[in-house]
């Protein structure tokens, strides 16, 4: 046993009286092993307990053990919910005795030729998915397995799990209406992932008008690229010309530092004078102050759903392509609250978003919006 405490491949080699490159041969398939042999290598991997699990599965079905996240390059850095989304893949992974493999590349077709043709992953989840989506298109027609989390404009005949954006847009505009807010601005993100046919932001835009013209409402979308600076300059421009803006509904979770440092230097409160709910990783209602609004993108629940029906497809079972949406919670911080009735201009800034002076007041924002199974109160 090495220095870690962990059996080696020349120890399993040694116990079944073979060489090191034969046990490696007998485990990846590359060539061809006598079944003696063979045997004789699998006692030796459950005797000494050499990656049993996933040993096993390699020897008997010609298994990886692993499974790919693909990521595609949105840009040069992940967000948080992004984060979230591998941890919770390669929780929910482990907890199934697979080990996960990460790709964040711009070159799909090399990857996916690397994944299946080297035999490096049993199966794939994708991250980031659009419209028309090539990936996609490819593992369907090669029958190989995977799962999106998200769906392409036609997701029939495949495995999915992705966001009600339907019910979640008309939730989050509900939940300012019957605040009394009559001017609500969307703020999403990059026009560039617009053209690319993003799916996640084209549903976004199209649930929000949807939530606006069934509610009565103006509503405007206001892209922005995903980083603070661009919350914050775009952001700015809006306020300066759209006096009469009492709401903001923030889906692009890396604007949204910006958006806040915004509304402090137009000398605006939250929410006396404008309201704003996000649509972000939860530790967001922490860091800012006030305290955001927020629906709570349920990345955990979405990437073990996504393992869940993955392992379900390598099972080798006779199973009907599924898919299902996930309505995020809303949880009600400080940073929304009852229209104002004239747009004010030339007050006094208040304190910087952070520092929790009064211009920030810390009240707790107790009213239901868009249904009691969606608002919860801190």
């Amino acid at each position: 046993m090495g220095a870690t405490g962990r059996v080696r491949i020349y120890e399993v080699a040694a116990h079944a009286g073979v060489s090191p490159t034969t046990v490696s041969a007998a485990m990846t398939g590359k060539r061809p092993v006598a079944e003696e042999t063979r045997q004789r290598i699998e006692q030796a991997i459950e005797e000494l307990g050499y990656r049993a699990n996933a040993s096993a599965r390699a020897l008997a079905y010609g298994s990886s053990g692993t499974i790919a996240l693909l990521i595609p390059s949105l840009e040069n850095s992940l967000s948080q919910i992004e984060l979230e989304f591998v941890a919770s893949v390669a929780e929910a992974a482990r907890a199934r005795e697979y080990d996960v493999l990460v790709s964040f590349s711009g070159d799909d077709e090399l990857v996916l030729s690397r994944l299946m043709d080297e035999r490096r992953a049993d199966g794939i989840v994708l991250l980031e998915v659009f419209l028309d989506d090539v990936r996609v298109e490819r593992l369907r027609s090669l029958g190989f397995p995977f799962v999106a989390i998200g769906r392409t404009a036609k997701p029939s005949g495949i495995d999915w799990v992705d966001i009600d954006f339907d019910g979640l847009q008309l939730s989050l505009v509900s939940g300012l209406t019957e605040l009394g807010h009559k001017r609500i601005t969307l703020i999403s993100g990059p026009s560039d992932l617009l053209k690319r046919r993003y799916a996640p932001q084209h549903r976004t835009h199209r649930a929000f008008n949807a939530a606006c013209t069934k509610l009565g409402v103006k509503g405007d979308i206001l892209e922005c690229e995903r980083n603070a600076e661009a919350g914050l300059h775009r952001t700015a421009e809006l306020l300066a010309r759209d006096k009469s803006l009492t709401g903001l509904v923030v889906v692009n979770e890396l604007a949204l530092p910006g958006v806040y440092r915004a509304v402090a230097e137009a000398g605006l409160r939250m929410p006396e004078d404008l309201s704003v709910i996000g649509q972000c990783d939860s530790r967001w209602s922490t860091f800012l102050t006030p305290r955001l609004t927020a629906a709570q993108f349920p990345s955990v629940e979405m990437g073990r759903a996504a393992v869940e029906l993955l392992v379900d497809r390598l099972s080798g079972k006779e199973l009907a392509p599924r898919g299902r949406l996930i309505l995020p919670t809303i949880v009600t911080g400080e940073s929304t609250g009852p229209a104002r009735a004239v747009p004010p201009r030339g007050r006094r800034a208040p304190s910087a978003p952070g520092s929790g002076g009064a211009g920030n007041p810390r009240r707790r924002q107790t009213r239901q919006g868009g249904g009691p199974s969606l608002w919860a109160a801190l």
